[in-house]
C-alpha cells in the first residue's frame, strides 16, 4: 500500500483540475444535446406525393410505390399525374415490343 502526501498547493491544484474536468464534461454534454436537437430539427417529412415522385424517379413501378407507401396504384397514378390512357398506351407498347 502506498500513501501520498499533498501540500495545500497540491490540493488546490487537484481541486482546480477536478473542477475544470467537470466543466469540460458538462460543456461536452451540452454540445451533444445541442447536436441531437439540431439533427431532429433538420428532419423533413415528405408528403405522399413527393415520396411517390421520388420513388418513381428512382425507377420503381407504380405498384411497388403503392405497396411501399401503403396505398393504391390508382392513388399513386393520380399523384404522378398518370392518366388511364397513358397506362393503356404504355402497356400496349410493352406488349408489342415483347412479341
Amino acid at each position: 500500500m502506498s500513501f501520498a502526501i499533498y501540500s495545500t498547493t497540491d490540493t488546490t491544484q487537484i481541486q482546480a483540475a477536478t473542477s475544470t474536468a467537470s466543466s469540460s464534461s458538462s460543456a461536452q454534454q451540452t454540445k451533444t444535446n445541442t447536436q441531437a436537437a439540431q439533427s431532429q430539427d433538420d428532419t423533413v417529412k415528405l408528403s405522399e406525393t413527393a415520396q411517390a415522385k421520388l420513388l418513381h424517379q428512382q425507377g420503381q413501378s407504380v405498384s411497388a410505390i403503392a405497396s411501399t407507401l401503403g396505398t393504391t396504384a390508382k392513388a399513386i397514378n393520380e399523384d404522378l399525374g398518370i392518366t388511364l390512357e397513358e397506362t393503356i398506351a404504355k402497356t400496349l407498347e410493352e406488349t408489342a415490343s415483347a412479341a
